[in-house]
């Protein structure tokens, strides 16, 4: 007998393929036709389910029976028909930060398109509101923009790019500059090419990206946030197919962390006063993908060990050996969220002698297995 197949409007306000992408494969396997609107929803679109990322209630009126086909969304609060998969703000926040404060950077900033309040199930909509949080209780300088000011008028590209520039060139240098979405990067290398600034010497740029468009193809290669938008695409459509089974979906959202931050040379600097510090911590980044130790990074920078640590602390709050270990943590989050490489594969790329060794490390730093981490991203 011929089975209806389900019709899924994907409405994003932000087309992302490697949000879209997930869903799609998805979606192909358990039979869906899916169509893509942006936030112009074609009125009394019918349908068995909506997928949404920012769009509002109001703005999805326009589909039939709203109030009764199953939603899943990035932002909506869950309730009724409606269910929600959620970035996790405030660890996009606290990665980027401590990526930074491992580079030993003391002045942040960030550059949004605009400003999005408020928060759902307790977490914050927008990852600038989460990084306004965290740097204000940890005490550190952070500096914010947003593209499109508080009234929400927008202003014609001549005047962002004006106001981007005037925001870098008013910031302390050097300078950790957060880019929130990837729809800035553009503009923003505009602003740095107008205003001379070196990159990464002056402004070390993190994208929270990992599209290659945008962290790839650029004057510098920006270093990006990983492994977020990937599983919550396959998140909202395992969610998605729950609900039309008529399964009890519960009202707790799913919450989505990032991975790891992807190092690229927009952010190659060491910020930190001591020189043979900074060489120390180069040596790390550069070889902790082989079994090295701080001793080899105190000989290299011609320090001794206990020297080095005691530098670690007083200037990055944290020991060499703990540097180290989280170099190799994300570095193994990555290759287990982006690639199918064994564990024997991915200790050889992480400096670990064995699967045996990186299990135990990484269950200490995470408190799982790394299979079942690689499990729970990906489905």
């Amino acid at each position: 007998m011929f089975r209806k197949m389900p019709h899924i409007l994907c409405a994003f306000m932000h087309p992302n393929d490697q949000l879209l992408q997930p869903i799609y494969a998805f979606g192909q396997r358990h039979g869906w036709l899916i169509e893509l609107c942006r936030d112009v929803i074609p009125r009394d679109w019918q349908g068995d389910g909506v997928i949404s990322d920012y769009l509002t209630l109001e703005e999805l009126s326009a589909i039939r029976d709203i109030g009764k086909i199953p939603i899943v969304s990035r932002i909506l609060p869950p309730g009724g028909n409606v269910r929600s998969v959620l970035s996790d703000t405030r660890a996009v926040a606290e990665m980027a930060v401590d990526f930074f404060v491992g580079q030993g950077f003391q002045i942040f900033a960030a550059i949004s398109t605009q400003e999005f309040p408020g928060e759902v199930c307790g977490i914050p909509i927008c990852p600038s509101q989460a990084l306004r949080e965290l740097t204000g209780w940890r005490g550190l300088e952070c500096h914010f923009h947003y593209c499109v000011p508080r009234d929400g008028v927008e202003p014609s590209y001549p005047e962002m790019l004006a106001g981007i520039r005037n925001f870098l060139e008013s910031l302390p240098k050097p300078v950790a500059l957060i880019l929130v979405n990837p729809q800035v990067v553009a503009p923003v290398w505009r602003a740095v090419e107008e205003l001379g600034l070196r990159v990464p010497e002056k402004v070390a740029i993190l994208c929270n990206s990992q599209r290659p468009l945008y962290t790839t193809y650029t004057p510098v290669p920006l270093s990006g946030i990983d492994g977020e938008h990937g599983t919550v695409g396959l998140k909202l459509a395992e969610t998605m197919q729950k609900m039309l089974d008529g399964g009890d979906v519960p009202l707790e959202p799913e919450v989505i962390s990032p991975s790891a931050v992807i190092r690229r040379a927009s952010t190659d600097i060491i910020a930190v006063p001591h020189l043979k510090l900074a060489t120390a911590i180069r040596f790390l980044i550069q070889n902790c993908d082989s079994p090295v130790g701080i001793g080899e990074a105190a000989r290299y920078a011609e320090l001794s060990q206990s020297m080095l640590n005691r530098l670690f602390r007083r200037h990055l709050g944290r020991t060499g050996i703990e540097f180290l270990q989280q170099l190799r943590i994300d570095r193994m989050k990555n290759l287990l969220d982006s690639t199918e490489l064994s564990l024997s594969e991915i200790a050889a790329q992480t400096g670990y002698s064995s699967p045996v060794s990186l299990s135990l490390a990484f269950r200490r730093a995470t408190g799982m297995q790394p299979g079942a981490y690689r499990e729970l991203r990906r489905g």
